[in-house]
């Protein structure tokens, strides 16, 4: 342990110790402690492995800055462990290694794999032999990325979102930030003060006596009415006062009048030899765990400074029993400088070639305003080469900045970019292993912009996202092309600053569910509930779904058929608008009559189908798909749009519910239930009629999809159980039985019916389909698709839409290519094994030549070529004797 005696100030309750595990390992800390302070106190000096050459990293900035700290937290990965809180329970545990975090067997690549792995490498060194590039895709994959996910996991917890007001917004709860909010909640505004940190307060958490002065000052934010949200990250600062804010699982996207960005300063590094090594850490590091959390960081130190700030830091640590070895002040010297280590670890620093044991070095560079989200909001930013710093000037409109971001860092000296003794490996990207050498390579290929290395050398796009990286790249940037800072420029600043999980941005899992008026009936009576669309439908009542299709051939089965689109056309020019859109006629329909409609867009394309019945002259129900409703209602209204026809639409869908009785049995059971004539001579095959069916107004259509005898009844949804209900009592000793959409599917693949956007897809055309017979083309004006249509049958027919039987019983998987002398010819778009027929059936597009019973072709069924036999015309009852009877 390297826990201090209790210090005044200090962030930690000693009362109350947390225990949580690191490997599997107990560990134990204190409430106030992060997970990253907690693991150090208890000796933890590996914290990751670093992305490109696995070399040990340990803490640096104490301040989520950078990605370091970045671990699996309780199956979360690349948690920034420095300032996530501790709490009891935690499972901790290292990622990005192949062995163990302390050993990791890919570190190999630092040790051999340098010279191998300039930017680019993988774009030069795995292209040939092409063949093989499916192998090195697998070696790369496996070896990118950092932390783990579960390929099984699934969201463990609920995200909302918020949309809200603010008179002013404050972006950081620094001492500026919250000294800028007290003012503005006094002068009577609603005030929020936004901050990353798991507690306001900013660089003065780091020192002792600040760690009071936040309390207070937090205090008085609370009395003035100051809303305080931390931990919370301000994803981005966008036009018209736009504060999207990620704080925990809610999203708040804050509408504010004034935003005031207090975001202080980002500490930076130096570059010299060995700059990552873990001990070498920055000033306000060393001073939160040193102030915050009573920690002892090392034995002897090193520091190196450009300002204040690394006395400040020398001073903590020599009032906590450290040793100050030396002390590199470059506004007096500017000497080279090299950290040199053993096992990852620094243990010596040679400054200007004189050696220094140490096992702590505190680098303290220009600090870097952090000016990202003022760049995002259209602030321009300019290098102040006395300092070493970019700065933001011309802020827009209703945007101010205050404290330290606005240049306020004092006068640092400003070393030379690169502070080398000898050796290459000059850090200026931790998150991407980048160094002086990778951007000097690729400055020699041409890649002279930093937008364009940003993209070569992935520098500063990291999870950093240019924190502890960006002015230090552009500085070696500018001494290796001879150019001045401002020449060189900066990278365009985008939201997220800060990264925050996808699952926030994608909000609450709202997964659109549609339920039928009977879908409590369908789990009561064990359906097995699937999704067809944004329908919950039963795919099958039981086990056998064959067995419930030769149910209904035998006896007599009810199908809810609710899902289908339903959709009233009414007025004088109802039958003349659905000649236009439809290519077969409906005007000389009879009232009282159905008729199958297929609809088809502008290039002829078929978009959706449905039986459309004339209920009176002028008004017409027409049915769609269970997934085109919607697009059919905006079809019809869309082109109405165009023509300004007499016509109305009225969207019926989920106002009414549909049964389909079907079966030998089905006329009995319908007269048990109604009065109404439902005898062959009194409801004629494709009649519908206007009917009571257990007292409920129905509108009845008699159709055959299924391939039986049997009436689709529509009604209102309200009642759709007491219909339902009523029908299996009274028919009860018929022998009635639910049947699901698997059965259905059976049913109606016997009598050859199209599924569309199963049996076709966005290039099938009426003729290609197999259904020329209804294209009417003698109709007097243009119909929708009409032109298309027409080429399709004047260039000639290239494919066909065929029945088919498996001679051997295989089965085919449903889009298995069509295979003629070798070559793919098509594909299977429906199969099933039809019990009633005792063979294997299906249909598939093939091409046109082969369109004649008996034709020939193979399918590959697993991987092997499997004769099909084309069958045209249905399987079962091709005469329509059982639907018309």
């Amino acid at each position: 342990m390297s826990r201090l005696d209790a210090r005044d100030g200090e962030r930690i309750d000693r009362n109350s110790p947390i225990s949580f595990t690191f490997h599997g390992k107990d560990m134990q800390g204190f409430a106030g402690d992060t997970i990253g302070s907690a693991l150090y106190a208890s000796g933890q000096r590996v914290f990751s492995r670093s992305f490109k050459y696995h070399r040990p990293r340990g803490l640096v900035c104490c301040s989520g800055h950078c990605a370091n700290c970045q671990m699996t937290v309780d199956g979360i990965p690349s948690v920034r462990v420095c300032t996530t809180p501790l709490r009891e329970g935690t499972a901790v545990k290292g990622q990005n290694y192949i062995g163990s975090l302390q050993h990791d067997l890919m570190q190999v690549t630092d040790k051999f794999a340098g010279p191998f792995t300039p930017p680019g490498f993988y774009y030069k060194t795995f292209i040939r032999p092409r063949k093989l590039w499916p192998l090195y895709e697998k070696f790369l994959r496996g070896a990118a990325g950092l932390g783990p996910l579960d390929p099984n996991g699934s969201r463990q917890e609920r995200v909302d979102v918020e949309n809200r007001h603010t008179d002013v917004a404050v972006i950081g709860g620094g001492q500026a930030g919250l000294e800028a909010a007290i003012a503005a909640a006094q002068a009577g505004n609603s005030v929020v003060v936004i901050d990353e940190g798991y507690d306001v307060g900013g660089a003065l958490l780091a020192d002792r006596d600040g760690i009071g002065t936040a309390a207070e000052l937090r205090r008085a934010a609370v009395e003035a009415g100051v809303e305080i949200l931390a931990p919370a990250i301000a994803i981005g600062l966008f036009e018209q006062g736009m504060v999207p804010v990620a704080y925990g699982n809610l999203l708040i996207k804050f509408r504010a009048h004034r935003v005031i960005v207090a975001s202080g300063i980002v500490e930076q590094p130096l570059v010299f030899p060995g700059n990552d090594l873990i001990g070498v850490m920055l000033p306000d590091a060393v001073r939160r765990l040193v102030n915050g959390f009573s920690i002892k960081p090392a034995e002897r130190a090193v520091v190196l400074t450009v300002d204040d700030r690394g006395l400040q830091a020398a001073a903590d640590l020599e009032a906590a029993g450290v040793e100050i070895a030396k002390i590199v002040d470059f506004r007096d010297e500017s000497p080279s400088i090299e950290a040199q280590g053993k096992g990852g670890k620094v243990a010596q620093v040679a400054i200007g070639g004189i050696h220094v044991r140490a096992d702590l070095l505190v680098m303290s560079g220009s600090p870097q305003p952090n000016y990202k989200l003022l760049a995002q909001a259209g602030a321009r930013v300019a290098y102040d080469e006395s300092r070493g710093v970019f700065v933001p000037t011309d802020l827009p409109a209703n945007v101010e900045a205050v404290g330290a971001v606005t240049g306020d860092v004092g006068e640092p000296a400003v070393p030379s970019p690169i502070l080398d003794h000898r050796g290459d490996k000059c850090f200026v990207c931790f998150c991407e292993d980048q160094t002086t050498k990778d951007l000097k390579y690729a400055i020699a290929e041409g890649f002279d912009s930093i937008e364009l290395s940003k993209r070569y050398t992935t520098v500063t796009m990291g999870p950093c996202q240019g924190r502890l990286c960006h002015t230090n790249s552009i500085r070696v940037y500018a001494k290796t092309t001879g150019l001045d800072e401002n020449t060189i420029g900066t990278t365009t600043s985008r939201p997220p600053y800060t990264p925050i999980s996808m699952g926030l941005l994608a909000g609450p899992p709202q997964e659109p569910k549609k339920r039928t008026s009977l879908h409590h009936r369908h789990k009561d009576m064990g359906g097995t509930m699937m999704w067809t669309g944004a329908w919950r439908r039963p795919h099958s009542y039981g086990p056998d779904a064959g067995a419930e299709a030769q149910h209904v051939h035998m006896a007599l089965g009810l199908i809810d058929v609710s899902t289908l689109g339903k959709i009233l056309v009414t007025g004088p020019d109802a039958g003349a608008f659905l000649d236009r859109v439809y290519p077969n006629r409906f005007s000389d329909l009879k009232v009282g009559r159905t008729r199958y409609g297929v609809l088809t867009g502008d290039a002829g394309r078929i978009m959706d189908d449905g039986v459309v019945a004339r209920v009176d002259e002028n008004t017409f129900y027409v049915s769609a798909t269970s997934t085109g409703a919607d697009g059919v209602y905006q079809w019809f209204t869309w082109w109405n749009a165009v023509w300004f026809m007499d016509v109305k639409f009225a969207n019926m869908t989920g106002a009414l519910a549909a049964v389909n009785v079907a079966g030998p049995n089905a006329r009995e059971a319908m007269q048990r239930v109604s009065d109404d004539d439902f005898s062959s001579e009194g409801f004629g095959y494709l009649d519908a009629k206007h009917v009571t069916v257990a007292g409920v107004p129905t509108l009845a259509l008699r159709i055959g999809f299924v391939g039986e005898l049997g009436y689709e009844l529509h009604f209102p949804g309200s009642l759709a159980e007491h219909v339902w209900d009523a029908i299996f009592e009274k028919a009860a000793d018929l022998d009635p039985k639910p049947f699901g959409l698997e059965p259905q599917r059976i049913l109606r693949l016997e009598k050859g019916h199209v599924i569309v956007s199963q049996d076709t897809d966005s290039e099938s055309n009426l003729h290609e389909a197999a259904m020329p017979w209804l294209v009417k083309n003698d109709k007097e004006f243009e119909w929708v698709g009409k032109w298309a249509t027409q080429q399709v049958a004047d260039r000639g027919l290239k494919w066909m839409l065929v029945g088919f039987e498996s001679p051997t019983g295989a089965i085919p998987v449903e889009g298995g290519q069509v295979v003629i002398d070798g070559v793919s010819s098509g594909r299977v778009t429906s199969v099933r094994r039809s019990a009633e027929l005792g063979k294997v059936i299906g249909l598939a597009i093939v091409p046109n030549e082969l369109a004649v019973d008996g034709g020939r072709f193979d399918v590959q069924v697993n991987g092997k070529p499997t004769p099909m036999t084309v069958h045209l015309g249905a399987f079962y009852d091709p005469a329509g004797e059982k639907v018309k009877s």
